[in-house]
């Protein structure tokens, strides 16, 4: 692995370095990214946010629901604040998106990840109507997987708690967190290279198996980052303004360079390799 989570890898000189200049940190670069973007990221967030208060709705309330069962002798008051908070992380798993939004939200910000120029609306737009389809199946494939899921964790919840399914609950639970990883990889793989969507998942599925750890790692900061603003003063407005583009950034400014090296790099010497 090199560096921590991809950020401390001093083995790649970033865009415009002078040959014997000292290479930055990757977490410098980032910075340096995210801060000289900020307004940017701002715009976008609002753009990414407004194209996404449907699945924002459906998260709410139709999935909270799903999690939740309905005996478990709350009061309403409770009931309604447990639904609610589960709604509200589930916004936070990167697929709980309007897939086309998603597309062109990606390829705005690899863009910028690899210090690449983007126009916000123009390349918005123009990527989530070229990966309209293919996002549209993605989306179709999340929301099945989040319904079995759900469904299943709320048997579980009205089940005794025997053994058997104390393990069935955990394989569920563990190939949610894996399929959910997948998506570090699955929007950035859609718009960067012309694949079926059989290609898309097997790719994904190997680089989210491949480096899982640090994987899980990022994953756990941008769940942090996307919670913590909804359980403190004024956080959804932070959520609305910024917060999903900061996420969107250190995921595509992680992915790229694994995408680079085991995808990128092999296509651009395979014409050489031919001759």
């Amino acid at each position: 692995m090199a560096g921590f989570f991809g950020f401390f890898d001093y083995s790649k000189p970033g865009k415009g370095v002078l040959k014997n200049a000292p290479l930055k940190p990757r977490i410098v670069v980032f910075f340096e990214i995210y801060f000289r973007k900020f307004w940017n990221l701002m715009a976008l967030n609002i753009l990414f946010f407004i194209f996404n208060v449907p699945a924002l709705f459906i998260a709410v309330i139709f999935l909270s629901g799903l999690f939740i069962p309905t005996n478990l002798g709350l009061s309403a008051d409770s009931e309604f604040g447990i639904r609610l908070i589960i709604g509200a992380l589930m916004v936070g798993i990167p697929f709980i998106t309007f897939g086309p939004a998603q597309a062109g939200f990606t390829y705005v910000l690899r863009n910028y990840a690899r210090e690449e120029h983007a126009w916000i609306w123009h390349d918005f737009k123009t990527q989530a109507l070229r990966n309209f389809k293919q996002s549209m199946i993605v989306s179709f494939i999340d929301l099945v997987v989040l319904v079995v899921v759900g469904l299943d964790i709320n048997m579980y919840l009205q089940m005794n708690n025997s053994f058997l399914v104390t393990i069935a609950n955990a394989l569920v639970i563990s190939s949610f967190i894996i399929f959910s990883m997948m998506h570090m990889y699955i929007y950035p793989l859609m718009i960067t290279f012309q694949l079926t969507i059989k290609q898309i998942y097997r790719n994904a599925l190997f680089f989210t198996l491949m480096r899982f750890l640090p994987n899980l790692g990022i994953m756990i900061l941008c769940t942090i980052i996307l919670v913590l603003p909804l359980i403190v003063v004024f956080g959804m407005i932070v959520f609305c303004l910024i917060t999903m583009s900061t996420v969107g950034l250190i995921i595509n400014f992680y992915v790229y360079p694994t995408l680079k090296k085991h995808m990128m790099d092999k296509i651009e010497k395979l014409p050489e390799t031919i001759e």
